[in-house]
């Protein structure tokens, strides 16, 4: 028998305001809770994307040092370890070891300029 994923973040859990991200930037929010891995939060034109923050390459983080992403291009964020490059908007790799895999997504909504878990 198997279950459902673990869910990386309860619903409704505040992540951080939208003007916390830079456009085209990155921020990685970490949970006192939970020993989990952090979320990294992506923002572009006033949308957000968030991922459980270990690339599915090697299962390192995509930074690495803390709260520091390496952008590639618009809306690319390259981990620091493999330099696998993923999409923000669908969390795709297109270029490096992890090409055609994806990084786990943490459904996400803006309300009233906080990014929370949706």
């Amino acid at each position: 028998m198997t279950g459902a994923p673990r869910q990386a973040a309860p619903a409704g859990l505040h992540l951080c305001r939208l003007e916390a991200v830079g456009d085209g930037d990155c921020l990685e929010v970490r949970s006192d809770a939970e020993p989990a891995p952090s979320i990294v939060v992506m923002r572009s034109a006033g949308r957000a994307w968030a991922y459980v923050n270990v690339c599915p390459h090697f299962s390192l983080p995509l930074n690495s040092e803390p709260g520091r992403f390496l952008i590639a291009g618009d809306r690319l964020v390259m981990c620091a370890y493999h330099c696998a490059v993923f999409r923000f908007d669908d969390g795709l790799c297109i270029e490096g070891p992890a090409e055609g895999l994806r990084l786990d997504a943490v459904a996400v909504k803006i309300e009233d300029g906080d990014v929370v878990v949706a």
